[in-house]
């Protein structure tokens, strides 16, 4: 591609998208560590604990009618930036789809 196009070589890939990549000569490895706690920071929650199962097994949702009422936009702010994270977490991507149901 360098013949056809004027190019400059940046070296390996970094950080991109939000998701950071490291490179050896035998692996490619992907995280959004920095993604990730800037997301708990946005939304309060960087001092939560972290869990190794995201949800009970076998839950069951139900809507609670006399609940208190949750800010709508805050809401869907916080799946969608779930949902990005299944990018490099597919194993969450069940219960992120519960969530945002």
């Amino acid at each position: 591609m360098t013949t056809e196009f004027d190019m400059s070589d940046l070296g390996l890939m970094h950080y991109s998208l939000g998701i950071e990549v490291k490179q050896s000569s035998i692996e490619i490895f992907t995280s959004q560590k920095k993604y990730i706690q800037e997301t708990l920071q946005s939304f309060g929650m960087q001092s939560c604990n972290s869990v190794t199962t995201p949800t009970e097994l076998e839950l069951k949702l139900e809507k609670n009618l006399i609940g208190k009422k949750i800010d709508n936009t805050f809401f869907k702010q916080l799946v969608g930036c779930l949902m990005y994270l299944t990018v490099t977490r597919p194993n969450i991507m069940y219960f992120v789809s519960l969530v945002g149901r």
